[in-house]
């Protein structure tokens, strides 16, 4: 599991995770996001394009961003998940919480959209 820096100009910071988001991994997803976070007050957008499995903890690692950046008044976003990673999100009501947009123009418009 990877996160990458793809964006971090303006109000977004767009990160890229790859691979599997699971009890091995979830923490260190965590730690990256917040690591990239630490030198701005942005919006996140994490692009999912490349995660391939998301256990309960990588659930529980998205929540507990999602929770963090409400507190500071930021939002996180996620987009392009694979179909059978979008209906665990689903299944669970993340997409109730957690924006999930179609692509990353979508999560772009979103979160500017949001700033206005």
């Amino acid at each position: 599991m990877m996160v990458d820096v793809v964006a971090s100009n303006g109000p977004v910071l767009l990160l890229q995770a790859r691979g599997r988001i699971n009890v091995l991994s979830a923490d260190l997803f965590e730690l990256e996001v917040r690591r990239a976070l630490a030198d701005g007050d942005r919006d996140v957008i994490v692009d999912a394009s490349e995660v391939t499995y998301i256990s309960s903890a990588g659930l529980r690692a998205f929540l507990r961003l999602w929770l963090h950046l409400k507190s500071e008044k930021r939002s996180l976003h996620v987009c392009s998940l694979k179909p059978y990673i979008r209906q665990v999100f689903e299944m669970i009501g993340f997409d109730q919480v957690i924006p999930i947009d179609a692509d990353v123009a979508a999560a772009m418009a979103a979160v500017v959209s949001r700033n206005q």
